[in-house]
């Protein structure tokens, strides 16, 4: 299954040498067997199904090629034998693959394994290897990886192993579906510590430091030299918006070289556990995260304290026209008059201008122009965060903020901040669509301490909010008085919140807001 995957942090207590494990017998060549399905039954006991045309034996390697097209392949496992190993491969004829990445996948209704299995393929990230899907096993004990496209269907039982080995992962999702006692994170892999046991992390491994929600692990962690905590090497796409997150570490730590960690820049690592070992933390290049250390017994080469990094703020002017993904960070302000693909705001930033994206992702704030102007969100929707704060400014009937969502839904529960801006005039019943939701959808969720009709006052103005404005389904806010904007520039723009008590003592109302926040998986495995 490819999409994006979500990383958090690990831990493991293996060993990768070459192709063998270290703790797991080595696999023992019972017979290689390569599918070609000449006979058409889809049957694996089917001799001429397979090039060797012999059906395969106890102890069998599986070796199923890249065949061009889209689609699947099912397959039915009548085989009394139990597989050792299963492995994808490229095209095995010289005919060429249009385009580099079509082949069609592999689905196997069940498939009686050795207790120690291995599933292997060739370069997974190159595209033109095929995957294969199993529905349900038995047998498995000791399972080692190795640039696999194989995987279990999404709907077999959490797998429980004694030993799990990793390496070269690719968008494999084996992962998730595995728990085990001992696990081990090889080179160009990135796993998570939920439910991997004692972890032990090989140079060029990476333990996954990317969470979307604040979570504490107890794995006993060794980690070698040359090892890797933060974003691991895996599949393309985006991240999704990203709240601040502590992902703490609470077991044994042990640093057997020096450890270098590229945490995103909502994140914070957090060791609290026994901290020892000759190594030390070292940040990477493009870390933007925070590596705090509170070691209750630190002995290593990294001190006690925050490591990582200090947010300077910074403003970024783009004015391109561009399909590439934008992500916003902590402390930087981007003034987008373009276009981008995917973007989001993380917890901290701040974006304005006229723009039109894909989507529309906040978890900050989110302030469409350059004082009024507009956002058109194209394909993918507008999702406000717990976190995110719409800011909205008005002048008269024909200038203010707006949110255009052309397709994608409507999804609120952050904050919003309405602004009257001095030398503007309002008249009794005008109404301002400062979301324009073109879809056939109603929004999802409202503004916290705002529903359908509450009454909103700025400045001596009074609005009426409404999610179900315009033609339906817009959120519009309509004057209930006639009003003019601050005869003078203040310090700063007054703002409205949803509480008539801070208007009295402050002339501010302050609209907080609550939604129903989306998700979107970056697809993308990372």
């Amino acid at each position: 299954m490819r999409g994006i995957q979500k990383l958090s942090l690990g831990v493991a207590s293996l060993a990768v040498i070459g192709s063998g494990i270290i703790g797991l017998p080595a696999y023992a060549a019972a017979g290689t067997y390569t599918w070609r399905g000449d006979a058409g039954d889809g049957k694996l006991a089917t001799a001429a199904n397979w090039a060797e045309n012999a059906v395969p034996a106890d102890g069998a390697k599986l070796v199923f090629p890249c065949i061009p097209g889209s689609g699947s392949v099912e397959l039915t496992n009548d085989l009394s034998a139990k597989v050792k190993e299963i492995s994808t491969v490229k095209q095995i004829s010289n005919a060429p693959i249009t385009p580099a990445d079509s082949c069609k996948s592999y689905v196997i209704d069940k498939v009686d394994f050795q207790a120690d299995v291995k599933f292997s393929g060739e370069d997974v990230d190159a595209g033109d290897t095929p995957w294969v899907s199993i529905g349900s096993q038995t047998g498995i004990k000791n399972l080692s990886v190795d640039n696999s496209n194989v995987e279990f269907s999404r709907a077999v039982a959490k797998i429980h192993l004694d030993n799990f080995a990793i390496t070269n992962q690719g968008c494999n999702e084996i992962p998730y579906v595995v728990s085990s006692k001992n696990t081990t994170i090889g080179e160009s892999a990135g796993v998570s510590p939920k439910e991997k046991g004692n972890i032990t992390v090989k140079r060029g491994g990476t333990l996954g430091a990317l969470n979307y929600e604040s979570i504490s692990y107890e794995n006993n962690v060794t980690f070698e030299a040359g090892s890797k905590v933060g974003w691991p090497k895996a599949c393309k796409g985006g991240a999704g918006t990203l709240t601040d997150v502590t992902v703490m570490l609470t077991g044994d730590i042990v640093l057997n070289g020096d450890v270098e960690y590229k945490i995103g820049s909502t994140e914070t690592v957090k060791i609290t556990g026994k901290l020892s070992g000759p190594g030390k933390f070292v940040p990477s290049a493009q870390n933007e995260g925070k590596l705090v250390v509170e070691s209750r017994d630190n002995t290593s080469g990294t001190p006690n304290g925050e490591q990582g990094v200090k947010f300077e703020p910074e403003t970024i002017h783009l004015d391109d026209e561009s399909n590439d993904a934008l992500q916003v960070k902590r402390n930087q302000t981007v003034f987008l008059n373009g276009k981008r693909g995917w973007t989001s705001v993380n917890e901290g930033g701040v974006l304005k201008g006229n723009a039109t994206v894909d989507s529309l992702y906040v978890s900050g704030v989110v302030a469409p122009g350059n004082s009024p102007g507009k956002i058109t969100v194209l394909t993918n929707g507008f999702a406000l965060n717990q976190t995110g704060t719409y800011e909205a400014e008005l002048f008269n009937k024909d200038q203010y903020d707006q949110i255009v969502v052309q397709a994608g839904g409507v999804n609120l529960e952050g904050a919003f901040k309405l602004m009257y801006l001095p030398g503007g005039k309002i008249s009794k019943n005008e109404t301002f669509v400062i979301i324009d939701n073109k879809g056939s959808g109603p929004v999802n969720g409202t503004f916290k301490n705002l529903p359908e009709g509450a009454e909103v006052t700025v400045d001596g103005a009074v609005f009426t909010i409404s999610y179900r404005g315009g033609d339906g389904n817009d959120v519009v806010l309509t004057a209930q008085n006639d009003s003019v904007g601050p005869k003078a520039p203040n310090t700063g723009v007054k703002e409205v919140l949803a509480n008539p008590a801070i208007v009295a003592g402050t002339g501010v109302v302050a609209l907080v807001a609550l939604f129903i926040s989306s998700k979107k998986k970056i697809g993308a495995r990372r």
